[in-house]
């Protein structure tokens, strides 16, 4: 695996790339703030950068196809411009810091997350997923009638600005532009992906005409709209359902009274055959629409009620600004090409650090002196911009070594000045430890008075028994030391007065702190 290396860099003299948001299997999104934005709304900005070396090594085949793919994904979004589907803001071919080529998209940001997390945590109320789903339809119908057929939607695919009352639906990549173009191919995820997406592994449910035919309907995608509703509605992906009719609605949803509304929507919508299902987004609303509605009887002369299909419709002045230019990008082989037979095309732009202190790769300083205008680095707010020469380098790193040097040199001085207290104090806590076992053995046999009340005690601490009392100014003789503590074992000889309780010991432990010796 080989990421590209991006943080923290600047894109194109005007994308700051400030976080990783993903990667797939050859795409890396990252978020970024667009510095010549001037519409508050898109200043900032998802990269979504094709790394067709992510896996590994790739053949030119493979890297063809997935630029191909790659490209496609830019032109179905700019044919499909709608405010609820996500806007393509530009496009570019650059170097990343380890001199790799990649291509990216400059992309719309919607900071509310997807619909998958949203029903993380519970399902949304009907009303709730109503609402969203007006927005999927209106977006998904017009990508329909722009000859664009999604092929991949699904909860994460749809997503929220960040007052989550907004639902764009985003990932062109494995849209089919035109229906009729080329053979069904696998894609999709496979739990709210169509049979007809994997047409070899269902032979035995589709038909000998739908497995030949290669021309791919909106039925697909209103097959994934379904189960997309189910698991908006039930919380729950319809994950016993894959490539199989929606049958059937989990507790307590099932007892809800429109449940058996929804499930007959569901059902149609999710049929095996494609020719069974909804053939149009509105149809598919009008009835998921209804489903929500009290159940009514028509009068006679009524007019007919108008649908609600038809506010799915967006006027051509609604829809967002005009596409940023149609891309093409190369396979590295022809960007190798156009640099060295300097044609006259547009050659890759070269990230740099935003702060300045990542030095440049050689391929990086090499361009830089080829091309000087094609690199900006950004040191401060006072420094001039402009590559950095040999000599300037060959400065910088003796400074670094130097500071290094010194570093090292403190620490070592430092653990030195620590090991060396270390030793103190420990050769300290050893000569005071002799020195008292030396005084409370020296202790035995020598008369001392108490200064206080004392009590006697069984043992040389105080959890242990009292077994007497020693008055204050009472005379007493050592008898033994307890040598790890201050407790000394002693006999009164003479009482300071008479003892309150005669049958009271006259031998006991106390603690030395409160003799007095001569």
């Amino acid at each position: 695996m080989s990421e590209l290396k991006l943080l923290q860099c600047r894109l194109d003299s005007r994308y700051d790339i400030e976080e990783c948001l993903g990667r797939g299997s050859y795409a890396e999104i990252y978020m970024a703030r667009d510095l010549a934005a001037t519409d508050e709304q898109f200043r900032k900005v998802v990269v979504k950068a094709l790394n067709v070396l992510l896996q590994g090594y790739q053949d030119p085949e493979l890297e063809r196809t997935l630029i191909q793919n790659f490209q496609n994904e830019a032109i179905a979004l700019d044919r499909v411009r709608h405010p609820h589907i996500i806007s393509r803001l530009g496009h570019g071919t650059a170097f990343d810091l380890n001199g790799t080529a990649f291509h990216y998209l400059v992309l719309e940001y919607l900071g509310g997350g997807d619909m998958a997390k949203l029903v993380r945590s519970e399902p949304l109320p009907l009303e709730r997923a109503l609402f969203y789903l007006q927005q999927v339809c209106a977006g998904l119908a017009h990508a329909h009638e722009c000859g664009v057929i999604h092929r991949d939607i699904k909860p994460q695919n749809l997503l929220l600005t960040t007052d989550r009352e907004t639902v764009k639906i985003a990932d062109f990549g494995v849209a089919r532009i035109e229906a009729t173009d080329g053979a069904i191919t696998r894609v999709g995820t496979n739990i709210y992906a169509p049979p007809e997406h994997s047409p070899l592994l269902q032979t035995a449910q589709l038909d000998t005409a739908s497995l030949q035919s290669s021309q791919l309907t909106p039925a697909a995608d209103i097959y994934s709209l379904a189960k997309t509703s189910y698991t908006l509605l039930c919380g729950v992906s319809p994950r016993t359902f894959a490539h199989e009719p929606i049958t059937e609605l989990p507790a307590p949803l099932s007892f809800q009274p429109w449940a058996p509304s929804l499930l007959r929507v569901l059902e149609r919508a999710t049929q095996t055959r494609p020719a069974d299902r909804y053939q149009t987004v509105q149809d598919f609303w009008d009835d998921l629409n209804d489903v929500g509605m009290p159940v009514t009887q028509p009068l006679a002369g009524a007019a007919a009620r108008r649908r609600p299909s038809s506010d799915l419709h967006v006027e051509p002045e609604v829809l967002t600004l005009a596409a940023p230019p149609r891309p093409r990008f190369e396979t590295s082989l022809e960007l190798q090409q156009h640099e060295l037979g300097r044609n006259g095309s547009s050659r890759p732009k070269i990230v740099v650090p935003i702060t300045g202190h990542r030095p440049l790769s050689p391929t990086q300083e090499l361009a830089a002196r080829l091309e000087p205008g094609r690199v900006t680095v950004q040191v401060g707010k006072n420094d001039l911009p402009g590559p950095r020469s040999a000599a300037q380098m060959a400065i910088a790193k003796s400074r670094k070594r130097g500071r290094d040097f010194v570093v090292g040199l403190v620490l070592v001085l430092c653990f030195a000045g620590l090991l060396a207290a270390t030793g103190a104090y420990v050769r300290s806590l050893i000569r005071q430890r002799q020195s008292q076992q030396t005084t409370t053995t020296t202790d035995v046999g020598k008369q001392a008075v108490t200064v206080t009340d004392v009590n006697l005690r069984a043992g040389p601490n105080k959890s242990t028994d009292i077994v007497g009392l020693a008055e204050s100014g009472s005379k007493v003789q050592i008898l033994n030391s307890s040598g790890t503590s201050n407790w000394c074992e002693v006999q009164v000889v003479q009482h300071a007065r008479p003892k309150d309780d005669p049958n009271s010991a006259d031998r006991g432990w106390l603690n030395r702190t409160y003799l007095k010796f001569d």
